[in-house]
């Protein structure tokens, strides 16, 4: 069978994409720990391995068929959520990881996945468009994954699984009163938010709003990613020459900072490609989710698309110095399994959207 008929119906702007930025990822880990760890490149070849795997297998399997299971698939994650409190593994202060021997899962990661066709499901149900049955039934099973990833504590993930959620609300055409009541919500309990945070996420507020006040403890991360960053200039250092990284200045420099190794190797034109496939990917995605007819497949486009621009937005954002840090990946490029499958089944399930959508309309037309 030759390749074209293969990947027959699969979405080449968002497959390459994809494709291209875990590649990227195995060379810009292998440069940012080759230093101080030999094999954690392996390891994201490996998980970069099963992650291109998962984008070319998963659009073959009709996603109306993982849609009708995910209340399922929810129960699952809250089950692993639950289990991370009694039996999680504990790392740098943060107990979010379940250890499997071998390897360790995040189970906040997939939840994000998971929260993606449960809500699909939740809201695609139905000929009528969002209620306030289907309103209030999606923010719970939203919000019970939101309080167990908070109490772990791993605030950015916890926003990010909300993120979608909201989007797919969105586009199925909330309320705008409802809008704006939950923004103005929002506003009012931020006092009462402020004073629930830990004191290294109040720490790390108050240190992207003044980071010159504490620059050896809280401010510590975005100052040093900042001068990675800036010493790239545009076409960078070379690579293997990030001294920043190399001279152990730049903490999480293969995870969380990622973009600040990248910035001060390859610089401003490889960093600014970097933002440009990031954008198409989203855009694309997008694209696809006003084009397809089915509300299921609709929601799933939506809902990966704003989730993959906003977490690449806020990651980037907070190794220059304009978001607070919040430690969250950069999707496809940080280094990590948790990360790299999850957001693998998401983009293959985005495919499988678009795959049956074509199918569909060839064999209708």
């Amino acid at each position: 069978m030759k390749a074209g008929k293969l990947f027959s119906g699969y979405d080449p702007y968002i497959l390459l994409s994809v494709i291209f930025l875990i590649i990227w990822s195995i060379i810009n880990i292998y440069s940012a720990t080759i230093h101080e760890y030999k094999n954690l490149y392996l390891k994201q070849a490996l998980y970069g391995t099963v992650g291109i795997l998962i984008l070319l297998i998963l659009p073959k399997v009709d996603y109306r068929k993982i849609v009708n299971i995910s209340p399922f698939v929810y129960l699952i994650g809250v089950l692993s959520l639950v289990a991370v409190i009694f039996a999680g593994t504990t790392i740098l202060g943060a107990k979010r990881w379940i250890s499997l021997g071998l390897f360790t899962i995040q189970p906040s990661e997939f939840m994000k996945f998971v929260l993606i066709i449960t809500t699909a499901y939740i809201l695609g149900s139905g000929k009528e468009k969002v209620n306030t049955k289907k309103m209030i039934t999606a923010g719970l099973i939203a919000g019970i994954p939101f309080f167990l990833t908070m109490k772990q504590p791993d605030l950015g993930t916890a926003v990010t699984l909300l993120i979608p959620v909201a989007v797919m609300l969105f586009v199925g055409g909330l309320s705008k009163k409802i809008i704006y009541g939950i923004i103005v919500a929002g506003i009012l309990s931020s006092p009462f938010i402020w004073d629930h945070l830990k004191d290294y996420q109040k720490k790390r507020i108050t240190a992207f709003i003044n980071p010159e006040a504490d620059p050896f403890k809280s401010a510590y991360h975005i100052l040093q990613s900042k001068i990675a960053v800036g010493s790239g200039q545009i076409t960078g250092k070379g690579f293997l020459q990030g001294t920043q990284s190399k001279l152990f200045f730049l903490p999480e420099q293969h995870t969380d900072f990622i973009f600040a190794t990248i910035g001060e190797e390859w610089g401003f034109i490889l960093s600014s490609l970097i933002l440009l496939i990031y954008l198409i990917l989203g855009l694309r995605i997008f694209f696809w989710g006003i084009k397809v007819k089915d509300p299921e497949g609709k929601y799933i486009c939506f809902g990966a698309g704003s989730l993959i621009l906003v977490q690449a937005f806020i990651n980037i954002a907070m190794t220059i110095g304009l978001a607070p840090v919040v430690g969250i990946t950069l999707p496809f490029l940080s280094y990590g399994g948790s990360s790299m499958v999850t957001f693998s089944l998401i983009i293959g399930i985005v495919l499988s959207v678009i795959r049956v959508h074509k199918m569909e309309k060839l064999h209708f037309s």
